[in-house]
């Protein structure tokens, strides 16, 4: 089962509308234990990784490595700083894993869930440390996160019978190409989701 535990990975300072996203979602969950990781991180509690933090190109990146070794070692729900939460997750914590589809093509890593040492989460950090100290330019992708974060969830969890994906509607009730959609009222017009991604971009450049 997922333990009761809310995390996330930000940069070394962030935005006030942020900090009110993470604040909401701790409210929701006042019996949970909520971390924050950020610069300057702790090498040794990622023993997995650290050693190819070199290689990633941007913040993105490393928060891609990051965030997936520390479901690893300790499991819970990682939330991206741009994620508005509207309700508990706690009905996913009798989960094994579970995260969410963006569209018909990708599975991406903004929300995630799952019990430590989850074998799907384990592929994942494989896969994208094969990916980030690959010299194949196939796998390279500039500054982004495709490396070590989408590319990579969207490989490994679809179709796994141990792993749940949710709906779109679930954590983004509209698309990355609909930004004119950000301050619609999602929580009332699609009273299915749990929060909204809002595709901030935050890692873009650091």
């Amino acid at each position: 089962m997922i333990p009761t535990r809310l995390v996330r990975t930000v940069p070394r300072t962030t935005s006030a509308e942020v900090e009110a996203f993470w604040s909401t979602a701790c409210d929701l969950h006042p019996e949970w234990t909520h971390d924050t990781l950020r610069d300057p991180l702790d090498a040794d509690a990622f023993p997995l990784t650290f050693r190819a933090w070199h290689r990633c190109r941007s913040g993105a990146q490393l928060a891609g490595l990051v965030r997936l070794e520390t479901l690893w070692h300790h499991g819970g729900i990682y939330i991206d700083s741009d994620v508005e939460l509207y309700r508990s997750l706690d009905p996913f914590t009798g989960l094994r894993g579970f995260s969410c589809w963006e569209d018909q093509k990708t599975a991406p890593d903004f929300v995630l869930g799952a019990e430590p040492e989850h074998p799907a989460i384990r592929e994942c950090i494989d896969m994208a440390l094969w990916r980030i100290t690959s010299d194949s330019s196939d796998w390279r992708d500039g500054n982004g996160a495709w490396s070590t974060g989408p590319g990579v969830t969207t490989s490994v969890l679809p179709g796994r019978d141990d792993w749940l994906m949710l709906p779109p509607g679930t954590f983004a009730p509209y698309h990355y190409t609909e930004p004119h959609l950000r301050h619609h009222d999602h929580r009332t017009e699609q009273p299915w989701s749990y929060g909204a991604h809002h595709w901030w971009h935050s890692w873009e450049g650091n």
